[in-house]
């Protein structure tokens, strides 16, 4: 058995159904749920309303075919659907206040049908589609709704304060239910609660503004806040990063250094061991030297004495020859002279017994006797040969070749192993 839907879209709140348009052959059942009412309309009665039931043989099937036929059943009959559930209305308004801003927004109005008012909704269909929608019954009640409830209510708001104050909800709902009664009274509809829904008035636009822009001031002067602590702590990083970069860097140089002077000090402490050891050795070696060099210099000594000796009792017997010879020698001069005068003085007395005798001869005389005592003077061995000049006593004598087995070179002016002045 099919079903019927009277109702096929959310806005329909009512709907006025002529019996004849869905007669058929086939019999159909409507289920009327509980916040839906249905009215019976048979010849311009009202019928039976019925509501939270199941109505079958709606169109009445072969049976109301044959009862047509026959002449038995009625000649007009309607059904009247309606939602009896609560439902909201919203009707949108524009009024101003008393301190000349306007209120905008939207009348909110819940309204019910009750069971036994479905009927007074014919009053409406009388002069409208057999559909009653939403926006219907908002055109219906607009203009009424306006001019009695929300002028006077808006009007009596002397500002933004009062608007949105529990004074004018209360002072809305009690003007629309005494108002909007008769009305709604007689379209079959009943008030449940009436508020006002406004939008934000210029006023309070222009005091969101001015506190958004307060907002943003306050947010761009946190962030500035934020952004100088951000930088603050920044610097402050950077600061400790450069100190950080700089301390390591020191250490790092101080640390290059401390390596370079510990391999400095390693390598001068292994030089200063090496040098250590060439002293050690070399004054071993020198030690070694200078035993070898004092016992051959003791040896040297005894030589060197015994050279001396026999040097002096040679340079004594030559001395003892010497003095014999010269002895014998002046012995002979003195005897060569003595003859030499003895001839020169019978020279003399021959030339002057000769008459001969002149001063030139004289004078000749006394040059040869001086001549001859000059040869003789230097003739002799003593004079010659053995005497010395005042510029040879004065000459010091050579320095020594060699010395503690060493060549001795030009410059030195000591002996590096004993020390002597070479000078």
């Amino acid at each position: 058995m099919a079903d019927y839907r009277w109702r096929d879209e959310p806005n329909i709140i009512a709907r006025l159904v002529n019996a004849d348009k869905i007669k058929t052959f086939s019999t159909q059942q409507v289920i009327i749920k509980p916040n839906e009412a249905m009215a019976m309309i048979m010849d311009g009665r009202i019928g039976d309303i019925l509501s939270e039931t199941v109505v079958k043989n709606l169109a009445g099937g072969f049976g109301r075919w044959f009862g047509e036929q026959m002449g038995v059943t009625a000649t007009d009959r309607r059904l009247l659907f309606a939602m009896t559930g609560p439902m909201d209305y919203m009707v949108p308004f524009e009024a101003a206040m008393s301190d000349g801003q306007m209120a905008k927004g939207h009348a909110n109005l819940r309204l019910k049908i009750a069971k036994d008012d479905l009927p007074k909704l014919l009053n409406i269909f009388a002069n409208r589609a057999p559909i009653l929608r939403r926006n219907d019954v908002t055109a219906i009640i607009q203009t009424e709704l306006l001019n009695k409830v929300i002028q006077p209510c808006v009007a009596a708001c002397n500002g933004t304060d009062d608007l949105r104050g529990s004074l004018f909800q209360e002072r809305l709902e009690m003007t629309a239910e005494m108002e909007m009664r008769n009305l709604l009274s007689n379209m079959g509809f009943t008030l449940l609660k009436a508020f006002a829904i406004t939008n934000p008035t210029d006023m309070e636009l222009v005091d969101q503004h001015r506190a958004r822009q307060a907002a943003i001031a306050a947010g761009e002067s946190v962030n500035a806040e934020h952004a100088a602590h951000m930088f603050h702590q920044q610097e402050i990083s950077a600061l400790a990063r450069i100190e950080m970069e700089v301390s390591i860097a020191r250490a790092q140089a101080a640390g290059k250094v401390t390596v370079e002077m510990e391999s400095e000090l390693k390598d001068l402490r292994k030089r200063e061991a090496h040098w250590q050891a060439e002293f050690k050795r070399d004054k071993a070696l020198q030690d070694l030297e200078l035993e070898k060099v004092e016992t051959l210099h003791g040896l040297d000594q005894d030589k060197k004495q015994a050279k001396v000796d026999q040097a002096m009792a040679m340079f004594e017997q030559v001395q003892a020859k010497k003095t014999a010879r010269v002895g014998q020698m002046q012995d002979h001069q003195n005897q060569r002279m003595d003859h030499q005068n003895d001839m020169q003085m019978k020279m003399m007395e021959m030339a002057k017994e000769a008459g001969a005798l002149t001063p030139e001869v004289m004078q000749e005389f006394f040059k040869q006797q001086t001549a001859q005592k000059a040869i003789d003077g230097d003739g002799t061995e003593g004079g010659s040969q053995y005497s010395s000049s005042p510029t040879a006593k004065s000459q010091p004598p050579p320095p020594p070749n060699n010395c503690c087995g060493l060549v001795i070179q030009p410059g030195w002016s000591a002996c590096p192993k004993c020390g002597k002045n070479l000078a």
